[in-house]
């Protein structure tokens, strides 16, 4: 209990700052370098060069065997796009992703702090965020074709947008940065669904921000059409499906865990509570879509950077505990988590028996 308390009057000190938002993201960044250190030293330059002959023509199927990461880029434009229009390089492109993961940390507590209003709370949701594989992949992911922080910043600053445009333009870069984003999009579409008190069923599901979240949809669908019928774009399917499902089936366990580690306790509540209070519609969207994120993660390879697209589930269960539960029930389950997302390495998993740990820096420095 005395070292809870010291570490809360030290989270007080930290966002009592005017600029609390912008100091605690660079401390997070901080927080999950030191734990999961990127490994500079194993970067393979080969593992790139699909994104720069990407970013040189972008609307062009490249030539790599079915079943690549390389293969499976043919609609996920805005990372190479950028690189085009930018110039970047290898180390360009490194730094753009490490502001993309500082902003998803201030994304994070912004997000926490507005539905919590404490910014205590909120900044141990952030702590959360860091030790788990969200917090991470914006550094240590090094393969050059993996857009996963990116494809969940723009699903947050969904979350976050007053405007309905903007919205739809976040849900809609998202799809077009991978796949599981437009899939992860039903969760944005989930959170404005159980923030509505609104008790007329129809007026709940067509408010102006959901039809924002309809048009990108429907607009992701309708270009994605024209550039398969225009310039033959393709996705590889191999590598996906229910063979891989049953096949890497033992790893199914530690894979889901991997998604959000003590976050999860959070989650469970949220489901508990809306059963309690008898919003068994919304509970059943809530277990369905959540549902169908990891069972379609679970049947790729790449398990931990597909499940952790159920990340935005997190402040949908924040906002239904601090509506429905006391103050202090939030508090130690906010407590509970952050000791299991501490505690627990920082694993990847992915395959049907393969688990890698993501280096801490000390460990680094020795290597």
């Amino acid at each position: 209990m005395q070292f809870n308390t010291r570490v809360y009057k030290a989270i007080e000190s930290i966002t009592a700052n005017q600029y609390w938002l912008l100091l605690s993201a660079l401390l997070l960044v901080a927080v999950a370098m030191f734990f999961s250190f990127p490994s500079y030293g194993d970067m393979n330059a080969k593992e790139w060069e699909p994104l720069f002959e990407k970013a040189a023509n972008p609307f062009a199927n490249g030539s790599y065997a079915d079943g690549t990461h390389a293969a499976k880029l043919s609609f996920r434009l805005v990372l190479p796009l950028v690189v085009h229009y930018l110039h970047l390089n290898i180390t360009g492109v490194l730094i753009l992703l490490g502001i993309v993961g500082l902003l998803n940390f201030y994304l994070v507590l912004k997000l926490a702090n507005n539905i919590l209003q404490d910014r205590q709370q909120a900044f141990i949701v952030g702590l959360c965020s860091a030790l788990i594989y969200f917090g991470k992949c914006s550094f240590t992911e090094l393969r050059g074709t993996m857009f996963d922080g990116l494809a969940i910043c723009f699903l947050l600053s969904a979350m976050l947008s007053r405007y309905y445009w903007v919205t739809a333009i976040f849900i809609f870069l998202s799809a077009w940065c991978d796949e599981r984003g437009l899939i992860a999009s039903a969760l944005v579409w989930l959170y404005f669904v159980v923030k509505n008190d609104e008790p007329a069923f129809f007026k709940k599901i067509f408010s102006k921000q959901l039809l924002s979240i309809y048009l990108a949809w429907i607009g992701y669908i309708a270009v994605r059409y024209v550039l398969s019928t225009t310039y033959g774009l393709h996705t590889d399917t191999k590598g996906v499906g229910l063979g891989v499902l049953l096949n890497q089936i033992n790893n199914i366990p530690i894979g889901i865990w991997s998604a959000l580690e003590g976050l999860w306790l959070l989650v469970i509540m949220g489901g508990l509570l809306l059963y309690n209070h008898k919003r068994y519609m919304e509970l059943l969207k809530y277990i369905g879509i959540s549902s169908l994120i990891l069972i379609l993660g679970l049947s790729v390879v790449d398990i931990t950077r597909s499940v952790v697209y159920i990340f935005p589930v997190v402040f949908i269960a924040l906002h239904l505990i601090n509506k429905y539960s006391e103050k202090e029930m939030l508090h130690k389950l906010l407590w509970y988590a952050l000791i299991l997302c501490f505690i627990y390495p920082a694993y990847y998993t992915g395959g049907k028996s393969s688990i890698w740990w993501t280096y801490p820096l000390p460990l680094q420095m020795i290597r």
